[in-house]
């Protein structure tokens, strides 16, 4: 088992590349314009590279049964996370119209991407089984976002498809078809390599944008009752669900590789999407960014014991 040392070593990079774009924000040196070019190049290019260079030709996704349970535990368990939140968010007395449902979609999803990346390749860095299942369990993640997650902010009578249909979705969809079908051995070494490369750039893009996002959205009139909301927060985000991660991972029959996926994703905040998903569908920015906050600043300490425990009692 790695020592809590060697998990808090492989998260510090993490924190301080987003420290370094919230930093940036907040000194004025990123524009709107930019922020929002950087986020498509990333959304469309670099991190749909990223996902064909750890998805095709993984060995650990060489059975598709491994693929169906990747993406049936994102679902299930994001669906397990907004029941907790909506019981923690029913305990802490909020209610409709002052966050109930923003803090149970924000509470609900853990940063299940490009934070968890990084530190799945760290700790086991020959192992590329993980890093794969990483953006295959994310299918599963995104399914409950824009369906049950959406109805929750919202109660839009049915789930938007079309904004499941995003370069990340695309590229797991054509890269577990490559791999299954056995195409991807035909794809030229110079198209693999130059995809490498783009693919390279997108972790540290992405952490340096979810750090600037938080800089964007952290102001003084945030902090109003943030003590309900970060107590609240912290119990469904960073006990109540790992918990819940961390059992399935125990005692379901899954590949150790996915395990390893699950481990890490216990110890993770909550994500920042459902941020920008209060303010386009009438939700409450306010809730969501104590969410992130909170859970983000806590996660400093409790995500390698997290991780650590978790490896420990699931037992690889």
């Amino acid at each position: 088992m790695p020592a809590y040392s060697t998990i808090l070593f492989a998260l510090v990079p993490v924190f301080l590349v987003m420290i370094t774009g919230a930093g940036f924000q907040k000194a004025g040196l990123l524009s709107e314009e930019l922020e929002t070019g950087m986020m498509r190049l990333s959304l469309n290019l670099l991190a749909p590279c990223l996902i064909f260079t750890k998805v095709t030709g993984n060995p650990a996704l060489a059975s598709v049964a491994t693929a169906g349970w990747a993406i049936g535990l994102g679902l299930i368990l994001i669906l397990v996370g907004f029941g907790i939140a909506f019981v923690a968010a029913k305990v802490g007395r909020f209610r409709k119209g002052e966050g109930l449902r923003t803090f149970t979609l924000a509470a609900g999803i853990q940063n299940y991407g490009f934070m968890a990346l990084p530190v799945v390749m760290e700790l086991w860095p020959d192992d590329p089984g993980p890093a794969g299942l990483i953006f295959v369990h994310g299918m599963g993640i995104e399914l409950a976002i824009w369906t049950v997650g959406l109805f929750i902010m919202s109660h839009h009578a049915g789930p938007p498809w079309r904004k499941l249909i995003n370069g990340p979705f695309i590229a797991v969809v054509v890269s577990l078809v490559l791999n299954y079908s056995g195409a991807h051995v035909f794809v030229p070494e110079v198209v693999k390599t130059a995809m490498k490369w783009l693919g390279d750039c997108s972790i540290p893009m992405a952490l340096f944008m979810i750090g600037a996002t938080i800089g964007r959205f952290l102001r003084l009139e945030f902090w109003g009752d943030a003590l309900r909301v970060f107590t609240a927060s912290l119990a469904a985000r960073i006990i109540l669900h790992p918990i819940a991660i961390l059992a399935a991972a125990k005692y379901l029959s899954l590949p150790v590789e996915l395990q390893k996926v699950l481990v890490v994703q216990a110890g993770m905040p909550a994500a920042v999407f459902p941020i920008v998903i209060a303010r386009l569908y009438g939700g409450h920015p306010q809730t969501a960014i104590q969410v992130v906050l909170a859970t983000t600043l806590a996660s400093v300490v409790t995500a390698p014991l997290v991780i650590a425990l978790g490896i420990w009692w699931v037992g690889f």
